[in-house]
């Protein structure tokens, strides 16, 4: 193994132990916009705000005590009280980026570099804590129990996020997916510093949020399809930051990315590593205010390095139910069908055999399904590939499912897998679908009665083989989701290919 993929992989290493950290991103389950006065279900007591400042009054009975960050302060202001010290600056790791801008407040003191950003301020009153933030800031506030509470201001708006260390996605969690490293994705780069740095207005992961971040300069590097100018945040001083769209994005990778640049050289000379460009905090939970890119931060080309997007998420509804789909049905069939998995519960991953090559790991996705009506148009690779994902799932004991001529992989990985375990299954010929009727066949992990299904055979391998007609519609008259669980309660038949899939989706979350 080459320095170049030693180096890349121990950043991994610390990359993923960082969002392992009880109180890290992965343990976000919630966030609390403040009103004048604001409490919640399970909230430890109500929050007021009044001048700026935050208090909670704790509910009766509740036992809470003072974040690490929020001791050190009041440490630190008894210190500064007696000694006129004004204390150190907390720093966020550079691998576990933050939810909100890194940049400098937005004044013409902090583009000058000459002044310490404010900090909190923190008071313990006689039946909770209060709080005052600067501008943007976040503070580590209150524990209760394995609970942590955080107090950010995000564009004038206070808001509390919760911190839960038991939280499903952290115990879920094992590593971030990546694409494999690759030298041709790193870039010798000059950076060109503006005096004084220019101020924009950007979205964020809240639709309903938008603040303003400074651009502390230019990063101006050559590739293949030519040079490339894209914006820089953060400070010359102590890092640059690079937040940025490519035609990735929404497929293999989240909205976007970041990529930590470093402190460039005196001559303005940086590196930009796309293999090491991570994940913002939202590609993780719903729950997160990350800065977009500021517009016009393109990289003309596929950034197929760095990190991709997890399966894993966390709303609202809980941990998602992450499901890798590859599929090749004609592009209409597919738009119309897309929005239906999310709608029914399913975060679903969709991807072309054909086009969509690189290896995709199965870790955190609690299923695989491919599905075509024609194994023509694949490749050999292609054909290989997804023998290779039906054998990993059937081999990690998740849910795999192929429909259509599609079954083909899911059979013939099963049947090379008994194989080489030493199994005798003697089946001399496969299962032919009856005329005008779709085949589907699963693994035994999944009971497809369960959701209305009827079984047409069962083989010696032990896969399940189910029929559908193909002259159904593809909508249904049912209109809310209320409507196709009872149908399907009820074991009503199933008219649509709507019906269908919701139906599929019902059988994975029962698995789960």
């Amino acid at each position: 193994m080459n320095q170049f993929v030693t180096e890349w992989n121990t950043w991994r290493d610390s990359r993923n132990s960082a969002l392992a950290k009880p109180f890290g991103w992965l343990s976000v389950v919630g966030l609390h916009w403040l009103d004048e006065e604001t409490t919640w279900p399970d909230a430890p007591g109500t929050f007021t705000v009044a001048d700026g400042w935050v208090t909670v009054a704790l509910e009766p009975g509740i036992k809470a005590g003072p974040a690490a960050e929020t001791f050190d302060l009041m440490s630190t202001s008894q210190t500064a009280a007696t000694q006129g010290s004004t204390g150190v600056t907390r720093a966020t790791s550079p691998s576990v980026p933050s939810d909100t801008s890194t940049l400098p407040t937005v004044s013409e003191q902090a583009a000058t570099e000459e002044t310490e950003p404010a900090r909190p301020q923190v008071r313990v009153e006689d039946n909770g804590f209060s709080a005052r933030l600067p501008e943007g800031g976040s503070l580590s506030w209150f524990t209760v129990g394995g609970v942590l509470y955080e107090l950010i201001d995000r564009g004038g708006r206070l808001g509390v996020r919760v911190r839960d260390s038991k939280s499903p996605l952290l115990g879920k969690f094992f590593e971030v997916p990546a694409f494999d490293p690759d030298p041709d994705f790193v870039f010798l780069g000059r950076f060109t510093r503006f005096d004084p740095f220019r101020t924009f207005t950007i979205e964020t992961a809240q639709e309903d949020l938008q603040l303003q971040t400074q651009a502390a300069g230019v990063v101006i590097f050559e590739t293949k399809q030519g040079e490339v100018s894209l914006l820089a945040t953060g400070c010359p001083k102590t890092g640059l930051q690079l937040d940025f769209h490519d035609a990735t994005n929404g497929k293999t990778t989240p909205a976007w990315r970041t990529l930590d640049l470093g402190v460039p050289n005196q001559d303005g000379s940086l590196v930009i590593d796309f293999n090491r460009a991570v994940n913002y905090p939202f590609a993780f939970t719903s729950f997160a205010t990350c800065p977009a890119p500021i517009e016009g931060n393109d990289v003309p080309f596929d950034v197929t390095a760095g990190e991709r997007r997890p399966p894993f998420f966390y709303s609202e509804a809980g941990i998602n139910v992450p499901f890798l789909f590859y599929v090749w049905w004609d592009e209409e069939s597919a738009e119309v069908t897309r929005p239906w998995y999310s709608r029914f519960g399913l975060d679903i991953t969709i991807l072309n055999p054909n086009h969509d090559d690189e290896r995709v790991s199965l870790t955190g996705f609690d299923g695989v399904a491919m599905s075509g009506g024609d194994v023509g148009p694949l490749g050999r690779k292609a054909r290989s590939r997804l023998i290779d994902v039906a054998t990993e799932a059937l081999t990690s004991r998740i849910p795999v499912i192929g429909i259509g001529a599609y079954t083909e992989f899911v059979i013939r990985a099963q049947r090379e897998l008994r194989q080489q375990q030493g199994y005798r299954d003697d089946i001399e010929s496969e299962y032919q679908p009856s005329e005008g009727r779709l085949l589907i066949v699963m693994n035994n992990e999944l009971d497809p009665q369960q959701a209305g299904f009827d079984i047409v055979h069962t083989d010696a391998s032990g896969l399940i083989y189910v029929e559908m007609p193909f002259d159904i519609p593809l909508e249904s008259d049912l209109t809310e989701v209320e409507d196709f669980e009872a149908a399907m309660e009820a074991d009503r038949p199933i008219t649509s290919w709507q019906e269908f899939d919701y139906r599929m989706v019902a059988l994975i979350r029962q698995h789960r």
